[in-house]
């Protein structure tokens, strides 16, 4: 029982998740015009991201959200470009403790959310939606 609801918890916390990011994928200021991109890469069970054009930019915080055999899951980071022009990463879609992985199946859903900072003090937030 305590299971069931935790799943449902989960769901319900990704799809309300969705609602937000939608309505925020709204509102921009931006301070500049940072290229952002995220490819499925299937045979790597992962989502490879990357970030150009990081001039300008204090942070880019980033929070990827799918659902696998339909449950809610997500993968969040935070990066300062520093003097990087740009930053790439694959995110993996699984769990991991120590060496052991075990990789989500049944992907649906694939989504990122991109919140800029600028030096400027201006921000900027999109949605990048997953194929």
């Amino acid at each position: 029982m305590h299971r069931i609801i935790v799943s449902f918890l989960i769901v319900a916390l990704f799809f309300i998740q969705s609602s937000i990011v939608s309505a925020a994928s709204k509102k921009t200021s931006g301070g500049g015009s940072v290229s952002t991109s995220a490819q499925l890469i299937k045979k790597r069970n992962a989502v490879r991201t990357y970030f150009g054009n990081l001039k300008g930019v204090k942070s880019v915080s980033y929070t990827l959200f799918y659902q696998a055999n339909g449950v809610g899951q997500g993968v969040e980071g935070t990066f300062s470009p520093g003097k990087k022009k740009s930053w790439s990463k694959d995110l993996y879609l699984g769990t991991c403790s120590g060496k052991v992985c075990v990789a989500h199946r049944n992907i649906k859903n694939i989504q990122m959310e991109v919140k800029t900072k600028f030096t400027n003090g201006k921000t900027s937030t999109k949605l990048i939606k997953i194929k």
